[in-house]
């Protein structure tokens, strides 16, 4: 077995002590690993990281969800196994099964299970993407520089008093829609924006994405919904509209895309499903510490 670690390289401690952490693991195990630091230039380091994958039977991602983003998009198509090693500022898809650092760390090497991964166009996603005002506070926190995890909520709460909301056309499960959008999300996973837990109930194994469209009203409507969201109060929406689909089509012209917590475009786009096409490996919450 070889390893592919896939780093965003930074001054965080936890990141480098998880790095020396899995390269004595590999050592101890007799296992071969390489190492590949992202540049945050998403096109080049996609095509690198595919070049090199026929080398390595797992990849090891050591970041947040933008690169597990980068990571996941890489993978697909292989027959590489995926770990992750969660030390980045939001860790919204990691922040979804509950577990430690040293549940994590045992996860690298057990075995992985196949989950679903959701595509929005060219995109893969393993977490949530989101259409409308999610992807308007990404491009917005794109602008400034990143900080605590709750920068994404208090961002959001300032922007909704700002943001001017768009008629979204498009095709769900109940067929041809059209609403003013405040925002549209697709989860595979539970949470978003720095531990918003939007899809309680989304599962990785299911062949579905939760579906949650807000329907825009006045300003403070919009805000009331946001609070009752924050609070995961979604049954006190009376604008939101709740299924499971695994496909969908917005026809409206020129909406953000965010994917993972990525921009990542602008709509029309396409939502599918890709069931059981990533092998992940998933933690078990049971673990105390790992040496």
């Amino acid at each position: 077995m070889s390893l592919l670690i896939i780093i965003k390289p930074n001054a965080k401690k936890r990141a480098e002590k998880l790095l020396e952490w899995l390269k004595n693991a590999c050592e101890k195990r007799d296992l071969s690993y390489s190492i590949f630091e992202t540049t945050g230039e998403f096109a080049n380091d996609l095509a690198k990281i595919k070049v090199m994958l026929s080398q390595f039977s797992k990849a090891v991602t050591l970041g947040g969800d933008g690169t597990l983003h980068l990571t996941v998009n890489a993978l697909m198509g292989s027959t590489c196994t995926l770990a992750l090693l969660p030390c980045g500022t939001g860790n919204d898809f990691s922040r979804g099964f509950s577990c430690n650092i040293a549940d994590w760390q045992h996860a690298v090497f057990n075995n992985p299970t196949e989950v679903d991964v959701g595509q929005i166009n060219e995109r893969y996603f393993i977490n949530i993407a989101g259409v409308g005002f999610d992807a308007h506070v990404v491009n917005t926190l794109n602008n400034k520089t990143r900080g605590f995890a709750f920068s994404y909520s208090w961002t959001s709460f300032k922007e909704l008093f700002y943001y001017k909301p768009k008629q979204l056309n498009g095709v769900f499960t109940q067929g041809a829609e059209q609403y003013p959008n405040l925002m549209t999300v697709f989860a595979n996973h539970k949470h978003f924006g720095g531990g918003l837990k939007i899809a309680p109930n989304a599962s990785l194994t299911d062949g579905m994405v939760d579906c949650y469209q807000v329907r825009s009203g006045r300003v403070l409507c919009n805000v009331i919904s946001f609070i009752k969201l924050f609070f995961n109060r979604h049954q006190h929406i009376k604008n939101l509209t709740y299924s499971r689909l695994s496909s969908a089509v917005i026809n409206t012209n020129g909406l953000l895309i965010e994917a993972d917590g990525e921009l990542v475009g602008k709509t029309p786009a396409v939502v599918s499903v890709h069931e059981q096409a990533l092998l992940f490996h998933i933690p078990i919450k049971k673990a105390s510490t790992v040496k």
